[in-house]
């Protein structure tokens, strides 16, 4: 039996956890909480590989272009597609409140007294990601200023002299195969941890799925269906590659994010779904972790739909003018999102309380925000691969032409 087990593919055995979890989520409720930490455990162990995974995957990665002007135009190809994808997720949560209406006839009630913050501007969003101490940044995990220093140092072994580069990046790629078998240990325990936790969550916000905010969740999880659908058609187009084919390279990663809705914890699966569509780590290794920091369409979708909540709501007045400003603070706001359950929430804050509108609804949203925010890291990461697969295509052609 345990041998059969053992043969098993681990999307076999992640989809049996989340059923099972599911299942248990059902029969127990609230008090299925009491398996949390073994959900903990693996959201832990996943962060504990994510961070030396991430920086020496970076470091080999860069550094295994050979030449500065291959990193510049990877790193120019793989940004205009998470800008231009984000501001798509922006116009669709739009578009999707704005059929569904979630807010229209919902009375506000309750507080929220959560800290705001200022918006901040383009120019401070690029200064912060910029590390001024990064024994700083790496004891307090901003991993945003940590992939900057991996990608700077990557650089700057390119410029070294042939001799004196190609032991270094020997020696870090080593490390990266080193921290590679490590989350292949951790994914062993993958199917405990997804289980417990699914079945927290269904457990804890289950009966909240029939509830009033049901027009709420149904609107985040249209679009981020149709998004995914943007994600299927850009594949197919550039790439020409089976859109059915890639989800299913990509499931372990899909059930991965559904369980941790942590962008960052899902890296490592995520370099490993690009070494199973065949897609070098040269560039994989550049373009996930930089994705899992500043490509957060999923954010973008939130900010626009709860905007439009607490808009509708109230009855505020909408103009084109106010959209706009809506995509653009989004557009900045996602960029410098931490890739951590439950970052989103500041963002919400911020939008709301930008436009005059009622903090009482980042108190409901707060509410299930753990239902929602699965949906969008899985779509985060999905997305992440998806630019990744595009650009590792368009550099095959290169070499090919």
């Amino acid at each position: 039996m345990w041998e059969k087990y053992k043969k098993t593919s681990l999307l076999v055995k992640l989809l049996g956890a989340m059923i099972i979890g599911a299942i248990l989520g059902i029969l127990f409720g609230e008090k299925i909480t009491v398996i949390k930490p073994l959900g903990t455990i693996f959201l832990n162990l996943l962060k504990m590989a994510a961070l030396p995974l991430i920086v020496v995957n970076l470091i080999a990665g860069i550094s295994a272009l050979d030449d500065p002007k291959n990193f510049g135009r990877i790193g120019g190809k793989i940004m205009v597609y998470y800008f231009v994808t984000t501001a798509v997720a922006i116009c669709m949560g739009l578009f999707v409140g704005t059929v569904f209406k979630p807010g229209v006839g919902f009375e506000l009630s309750g507080e929220y007294n959560g800290a705001i913050s200022e918006i901040p501007s383009l120019g401070q969003t690029i200064v912060n990601l910029i590390p001024s101490n990064i024994f700083a940044a790496l004891s307090n995990g901003t991993f945003d200023q940590i992939v900057v220093f991996s990608a700077f140092v990557g650089v700057a072994i390119l410029f070294m002299p042939q001799e004196q580069r190609k032991p270094i990046a020997r020696g870090v790629t080593l490390l990266a195969n080193l921290f590679n078998k490590l989350v292949g240990i951790i994914m062993g325990y993958a199917p405990i941890g997804i289980c417990a936790l699914i079945a927290c969550t269904v457990g804890t916000y289950g009966a909240q799925l029939f509830g009033f905010l049901a027009k709420y969740l149904g609107a985040s999880y249209t679009a981020v269906l149709l998004h995914i659908c943007v994600y299927c058609i850009l594949l197919f187009v550039f790439t020409h590659m089976n859109p059915i084919r890639f989800i299913k390279k990509a499931s372990p990663l899909i059930v991965t994010a559904l369980g941790t809705s942590s962008s960052l914890a899902c890296v490592p699966v995520n370099l490993q779904c690009a070494d199973d569509l065949e897609v070098p780590r040269s560039i994989s290794s550049f373009t996930l972790p930089l994705g899992s920091q500043i490509n957060k369409d999923g954010n973008g979708i939130m900010l626009a739909i709860t905007f439009l909540f607490a808009a509708q709501c109230v009855n505020a007045p909408l103009s084109i003018g106010v959209l706009l400003r809506v995509i653009l603070i989004s557009l900045i706001l996602t960029t410098g999102a931490g890739g951590v359950p439950g970052g989103g929430i500041v963002s919400i804050a911020i939008v709301v309380e930008a436009f005059g509108l009622p903090l009482e609804v980042v108190a409901l949203v707060s509410g299930i925000f753990s239902l929602i925010d699965m949906g969008y890291t899985m779509m985060n990461c999905l997305g992440d691969l998806v630019g990744t697969v595009i650009v590792s295509n368009s550099e095959k052609k290169r070499i090919t032409n």
